[in-house]
This record gives C-alpha cells, structure tokens and sequence, in this order.
C-alpha cells in the first residue's frame, strides 16, 4: 500500500476502501440504529393528520371509499417496503457522512500507538467491564431467567 500505483490500481484501492466504508455503515446502522425500522407507526400519524384537518374543517372525508383506498395503498407491502428501504438508506447514509466527517477531521493515528492504546488502556477496561458488569448485575439482584447456565 506504500509503493506508488498507476491511476487504475489506485482507484482500485480507494473503491475498496469506501466500498468498505459504506458495509461497515449499512452493518452499523442494522446493528445498533434499528435497521429498517422507523421509530413511529406512520399509518397511525396519518390516521392523526387526517382526524385533525377532519375536526378543524369539517370534513366527511375519514367515512369516504376514497380516504379506506388511500389507508390500504399506505398498508401495503410495496409501501412498507420502500419505507423500510428508504429508512435503512437514510440512516446508512448519515453514518456514512459521519464517518467520513470524522475520519477528515481528526489526525492518522501511527499502527504502533493504536496497538499501545489497545494494550494499555482498552485491555484493561475490557477486564474491568468482565468483571465490574457480574458483580453490579448481582448486587442488584438482576438475573437473566432466559439464559440457561447449566
């Protein structure tokens, strides 16, 4: 990776590098921010605008065949799955950009002071947490009943 490459083979190496950017982005965005899930029932917030705008003016239009066709388009699976699509792809995309923020802004760290700081200060919090966790957890009295020890 040190030696110079012509313009192709380096190409090559940044698609690569930000190909793997945007999986660890897509996995990082199933994993911790909900993946495909919205946080709000958006049928339900429909349902609201239109019982609002409904009591406001007046409106006839919640009993209508025209206002059931619109809630069965909303309820299918086409349309869920173009939000849930929708959602996963906006969220992968703001950790893309964080990720790139981040990575622009902060210095290169060398390989020998990022394998120090994992030695030295990550290991032994890591053993810390190992121990710290099991210890609050019985203290407290919380037992996980679903996870079979024996």
């Amino acid at each position: 990776f040190m030696t110079e490459h012509a313009a192709v083979v380096f190409v090559f190496f940044f698609l690569a590098e930000y190909a793997s950017i945007v999986i660890m982005c897509i996995l990082t965005s199933i994993l911790f921010l909900g993946g495909y899930l919205l946080g709000f029932d958006y049928v339900y917030f429909f349902d609201s605008i239109n019982y609002i705008f409904a009591y406001l003016f007046n409106i006839e239009w919640i009993t209508s065949n025209e206002y059931f066709k619109l809630r069965e388009l909303l309820t299918s699976s086409a349309v869920d799955g173009l939000l849930y699509s929708l959602a996963l792809g906006i969220k992968s995309s703001m950790m893309v950009f964080t990720f790139i923020w981040v990575r622009a802004s902060f210095p290169r760290i060398r390989f020998d002071q990022l394998m120090s700081f994992c030695w030295t200060v990550l290991l032994p919090i890591l053993f810390a947490f190992i121990i710290l966790v099991p210890c609050l957890l019985h203290i407290f009295g919380i037992y996980f009943i679903n996870i079979s020890l024996f």
